[in-house]
């Protein structure tokens, strides 16, 4: 067991900010409209995965395996974000290039 007892108010408690803080990634993730917002809202979410992860084995007493979960979880997250970045910054180029094409193809038929 434990060194450290915690009270059981305090573990309910760690608890709902564990819920608390998925619900409001959730909720940024859902309801916002730009990319990095919603990128925001995503490592949120697994952030409070692995504070429940954590918390969790260090309640059941087995940290070895909560932290190799968490790890992997961190791995994996790590991946995630990287390439939802880049995908970020390739439809920003995209799109910018298209109205920079829109603007000359306006420009070119208001000259004739």
């Amino acid at each position: 067991m434990n060194e450290i007892m915690l009270s059981d108010w305090i573990i309910s408690l760690v608890h709902i900010c564990v819920v608390l803080v998925f619900s409001i990634g959730l909720l940024c993730f859902f309801l916002r409209t730009r990319f990095i917002r919603q990128l925001v809202g995503l490592k949120l979410m697994l952030q409070s995965v692995s504070l429940g992860l954590l918390f969790t084995g260090w309640q059941k007493g087995d940290m070895f395996l909560s932290q190799s979960m968490v790890i992997s979880a961190l791995v994996i997250e790590a991946v995630v974000i990287g390439l939802a970045l880049t995908m970020i910054i390739r439809i920003a180029k995209h799109s910018q290039e298209k109205v920079l094409i829109a603007e000359q193809n306006s420009l070119d038929y208001l000259e004739k």
